[in-house]
C-alpha cells in the first residue's frame, strides 16, 4: 500500500511539474481573421492554419492567444503594438516588409463546376458565358480581367456565407462557384457528408495566393522562418494535411 502511495505521489509531482513548465511559457497575442474553415475554426482555436502556427511556436517555447477580428483589422492591431503577431498577411497590406515571415500558407481560388454540365472554362474570360457565385469582394481580390468577365455573365452574385455558395452549386442553382479549393472541399463534405470532388471540375484560372506572418519582433521572425522550413519537411506536417484532407490542385505548391 505504501509503495502504491509513493507511485501516486510521483505521478502527481510529474503532473504538477509539467503544468508549471507550461505556465512558464510566454504567451504571444495573435490577431487572426474570423472563422474560415478548414484554415481557421474560431470555436476551439483549430483549423489547418491555426494548428500549423501553434505547432511551430510550441517548438519555440511559446503559447499563443488568438484574437479574432475582421480580416482588415489584423495588420492594424500589429502596427499599433496591440498584438505580437498577425496571421494571413500579404505584402499589399500596410506592414513593413522586414516584419514579414517567409510565406507559411497558400490559398488557391479556383472556379468549380459540376462535371455533368460539361462547361468549357479554360480562361477567365470564359466565365462571361455562365452564372457565377463568388466569395465576398472577389472582384477586388481577383482583379480587372475577372471583374470584366463576370460583368458580362448571365448572373453574378457575391456571398459572405461560403456554405451557401456550395449549396447553390450542388443543387444546380448556379453554373460556377469561385472560391478557395480547400474551403469548397471542406464545406461540401460538411454539407453532404461525402466527398464531392469526383463530381466537379476544378478550373485553375487564378494564381496561388501566398500569405505571411506579421511580427512585432524581427528576431522572433527569423526563428519562426527556420522552424517553418523544418516543420514543412516533417511527418507532423503531412499528418496535418491529411487531417484536414487538403486537396492538391495539379501539383501546385502545398499550403
Amino acid at each position: 500500500m505504501r509503495q502504491f502511495n509513493y507511485v501516486i505521489l510521483a505521478m502527481l509531482w510529474l503532473s504538477l511539474g509539467a503544468s508549471a513548465i507550461a505556465s512558464e511559457q510566454p504567451i504571444l497575442d495573435v490577431s487572426v481573421g474570423w472563422s474560415k474553415p478548414p484554415y481557421v475554426i474560431e470555436q476551439d482555436d483549430s483549423g489547418f492554419e491555426i494548428e500549423l502556427v501553434k505547432a511551430i511556436f510550441n517548438q519555440l517555447g511559446y503559447q499563443l492567444k488568438f484574437i479574432y477580428v475582421p480580416f482588415a483589422r489584423s495588420p492594424y492591431l500589429l502596427n499599433q503594438g496591440e498584438t505580437d503577431l498577425a496571421m494571413t498577411i500579404n505584402p499589399r497590406m500596410d506592414i513593413k516588409k522586414q516584419q514579414l515571415s517567409i510565406p507559411y500558407i497558400s490559398y488557391h481560388n479556383v472556379a468549380i463546376s459540376l462535371k455533368e454540365r460539361h462547361l468549357t472554362i479554360n480562361v477567365v474570360a470564359d466565365l462571361a458565358n455562365y452564372s457565377v457565385v463568388a466569395f465576398q469582394n472577389a472582384k477586388v481580390v481577383l482583379g480587372y480581367e475577372y471583374g470584366r468577365a463576370v460583368k458580362q455573365s448571365l448572373f453574378y452574385q457575391e456571398l459572405p456565407d461560403q456554405a451557401h455558395q456550395v449549396e447553390m452549386l450542388l443543387k444546380g442553382r448556379t453554373d460556377v462557384v469561385v472560391m478557395d479549393i480547400n474551403i469548397f472541399n471542406y464545406l461540401s463534405r460538411a454539407y453532404s457528408n461525402q466527398n464531392q470532388m469526383d463530381k466537379v471540375n476544378v478550373h485553375t484560372l487564378f494564381p496561388v495566393s501566398k500569405y505571411q506572418l506579421g511580427f512585432k519582433n524581427s528576431a522572433l521572425k527569423d526563428l519562426f522562418n527556420e522552424k517553418l522550413n523544418i516543420y514543412k519537411g516533417s511527418d507532423a506536417y503531412q499528418q496535418l494535411l491529411k487531417k484536414y484532407e487538403f486537396y492538391q490542385v495539379e501539383s501546385h505548391n502545398q499550403p
